[in-house]
């Protein structure tokens, strides 16, 4: 054993560990397989592991610790190791158990792991990525030590923890960039022009405001700057709407039309924001709103909490302003569809969440930019409770102005919940469950929903796939005698699919709701929840909250994509906590929600042919359903304030077999082929995020495309 040790990280940077064996000789100048294992932590995440040789000279090695702990790396050093220092993130306290054993390498040997390493990482990076950091082909071959290094961190960048250098690995602006940029500019005929209007605070000098705003950096030149007092700008903005710069009403839009930008004192834009912004503007086909994400300069100055938002998602502009600040807007008379005046009881978040809901109803659905642009000042969006009652009474301001019939009630800071009017005739909801036998599970799950359910137009149809205990027979026999319950045999093999088709097809409601023998009600109105947002116009299938019996999430909606092909989004977390953005607790648009509580419209369910029963037998069928309902034209929707209990596949169990694995894997594999435009960007899920674990966690490589790209 060369070293083993105790490391605390964050490591000081003075503590060094002597190698046990340092006199012997092993340690000499020459090449060497580093293998280890560290222990005592609880998520991968990039270390640097320093060697220091006599003489006092350091040679850093960029490696990534996974969860397994185990290291595996080369390092080439000119003279002994004298001692060795491995230091993690500084947002990290633990104390890893360190070992560490070197073992030598001949050339050959070691420049075919140097090989074996960079090409993989150098296939799987973004072209722009590469180019940025000198990592190209020919660099294997030139220069492989430097392909080695580069790769190495570009492994471990994966697992960067701090946000402020994550952004600057990925988002920094290179001298080749601007000069990109500064060439594409050349050939713009006919650019968007932006009005950018900096709100100050007390009477700040102007001049002070605009510099701290970050537009003496901008790249792109087509803008005016002016400051404006916080106090009184909506009646500035409201006369620059109708002045000769706007778009009147039913006038023909051009990509030479001016946009507005409101900027808070102490925020700023990127360097890039305005050149990138210009070109979604010029690319989007007469878009009114275009939107980007943000992040806050913190106290310290650095970058730091990131919101990585989804792409346009009504439902959740109406629970909560999940754009903020970060947007423009094609200059316009806005005196016809905003209530200015009411707008200027609000603070200014609320002011533009009212002006973006009347925007967004207005013109085209908003555009999303993958990539923070605005970086926002900590303090500039308080999280005082009462903002809650702000946001209630902007949103009930605007669904009663586009004749929604609803009542909007606060539900924590900036954020409220849509309760939509039912109508006078309800619709009957069909309760579709299929069952084999788990009678403890089925029981609870009827009786949950006959007591606590407070709906009262729906069917139950239990859909008996080859019981056989006698207990669970008895009991199906029990609950047949019920006015509103069909108890329907269906005698062939499990079929989750072919099982929903076949009961649908017998259904009597206008609404079927797919749920599973494994789940349990708990909010009595689960289902006035669910059906109020289905009927709301292009809804097309909503979904539930579903918790483990423990009270953490089960289902928060699911993602396509992360993980490899479809999962559950905010699994794990517990029943009340926000979620990324505070989304695990408010109603959101979303690619797909699962059916194990899925409620959708008899008619589009058979004019769409039900869930899929050759491709998708037992899994994935409820998203593929789902992203069939969306490629149709039809939103689907998840609601946190439907809340069910959900004992995962307790009836069907779990995948053992030779033929359920194979199975399994051919339905993986069916849903990447058939869904593969969304593997890589689910637009509910930012393409900076982790695609690997749907975790919310940073990506270790961002699927962005960088407007001014060089290829």
């Amino acid at each position: 054993m060369f070293l083993q040790t105790k490391v605390f990280i964050p490591h000081p940077e003075s503590d060094w560990s002597a190698p046990a064996n340092s006199d012997s000789g092993s340690a000499a100048a020459g090449r060497y397989l580093v293998q280890g294992l560290a222990t005592g932590h609880d998520r991968a995440y990039g270390a640097v592991l320093s060697f220091k040789l006599r003489g006092g000279r350091v040679v850093d090695l960029d490696i990534l610790i996974p969860r397994s702990g185990r290291i595996l790396e080369i390092v080439s050093v000119p003279d002994a190791i004298e001692a060795v220092k491995l230091q993690g993130p500084s947002d990290t306290e633990q104390v890893l158990d360190l070992s560490i054993e070197l073992r030598r390498l001949t050339w050959v040997e070691y420049r075919l792991r140097q090989l074996r390493r960079a090409v993989p990482v150098f296939f799987r990076q973004p072209v722009e990525r590469r180019l940025r950091a000198g990592f190209r082909v020919r660099t294997l071959i030139t220069d492989l030590d430097y392909a080695y290094g580069v790769a190495c961190r570009f492994r471990a960048n994966a697992y960067m923890r701090s946000y402020a250098d994550w952004y600057a690995e990925f988002y920094r602006i290179a001298p080749e960039d601007r000069q990109a940029m500064r060439r594409r500019l050349a050939k713009w005929s006919s650019p968007p022009q932006f009005q950018i209007v900096v709100l100050a605070r007390n009477g700040r000098e102007s001049a002070s405001v605009l510099y701290h705003a970050g537009l003496d950096k901008q790249i792109y030149p087509h803008f005016t700057a002016e400051v404006w007092p916080e106090n009184g700008w909506i009646p500035r903005l409201v006369a620059a709407s109708r002045s000769a710069h706007a778009i009147a009403p039913g006038a023909s839009k051009s990509p030479g039309d001016k946009w507005v930008i409101i900027l808070r004192e102490g925020n700023r834009l990127a360097e890039a924001a305005l050149y990138w912004l210009a070109h979604v503007i010029d690319g989007s086909q007469g878009a009114d709103v275009v939107y980007a994400d943000h992040d806050e300069i913190g106290v310290d100055g650095r970058l730091c909490d990131p919101a990585f938002k989804p792409d346009w998602s009504p439902e959740l502009l109406r629970a909560t302003n999940y754009m903020g600040d970060a947007f423009t807007w094609r200059l316009r008379d806005v005196t016809g569809f905003w209530d200015s005046a009411e707008a200027q009881r609000y603070s200014v978040n609320g002011a533009l969440h009212s002006l973006l809901l009347a925007l967004a109803a207005e013109g085209r659905e908003p555009v999303h930019v993958p990539a923070p642009l605005w970086h926002i000042r900590h303090d500039n969006r308080s999280a005082d409770p009462t903002d809650g009652e702000e946001t209630r009474e902007i949103v009930q301001a605007h669904l009663a102005a586009h004749g929604v019939t609803a009542c909007v009630a606060a539900s924590g800071p900036h954020r409220c919940r849509v309760r939509y009017a039912l109508p006078d005739a309800l619709p009957l909801v069909s309760i579709i469950i299929p069952t084999r036998d788990g009678l403890e599970h089925l029981q609870r799950c009827i009786e949950s929903l006959m007591t606590l359910t407070s709906y009262p137009r729906y069917e139950i149809i239990v859909v008996d796939n080859q019981s056989v205990v006698p207990e669970t027979l008895k009991y199906l026999g029990e609950i047949a005698r019920a006015s509103n319950v069909r108890v329907l045999p269906f005698d062939e093999a499990f079929n989750y699919s072919k099982i929903n088709n076949y009961a649908v097809a017998q259904s009597n409601g206008e609404l079927v709701c797919l749920l599973n023998n494994d789940t349990e009600v708990i909010s009595p109105d689960w289902l006035d929840e669910m059906v109020g947002r289905l009927l709301q116009e292009g809804v097309g299938a909503v979904g539930a909250k579903l918790l483990y019996g423990n009270d953490t999430v089960q289902h928060g909606g699911d993602t396509v994509g992360p993980g490899g092909c479809a999962n559950h989004l905010h699994s794990g977390i517990g029943r009340d906590d926000p979620g990324y953005c505070g989304r695990a607790l408010v109603a959101q648009d979303l690619s797909a929600v699962t059916a194990a509580c899925l409620l959708t419209k008899k008619s589009v369910y058979q004019a769409l042919d039900g869930l899929n029963e050759v491709q998708l037998t037992v899994a994935f069928n409820d998203v593929d359903y789902c992203l069939r309902v969306r490629e149709a034209g039809y939103r689907v929707v998840w609601t946190p304030h439907a809340l069910l209990y959900h004992h995962e596949s307790v009836t069907r169990g779990k995948d053992t077999s030779p033929d359920q694995i194979a199975r399994a894997r051919a339905e993986v594999e069916y849903m990447r082929t058939r869904w593969a435009h969304l593997m890589h960007h689910d637009p509910f899920y930012n393409p900076n995020l982790n695609y690997q674990h749907p975790d919310f966690g940073l990506s270790g490589m961002p699927n962005v495309q960088f407007p001014w790209s060089m290829i």
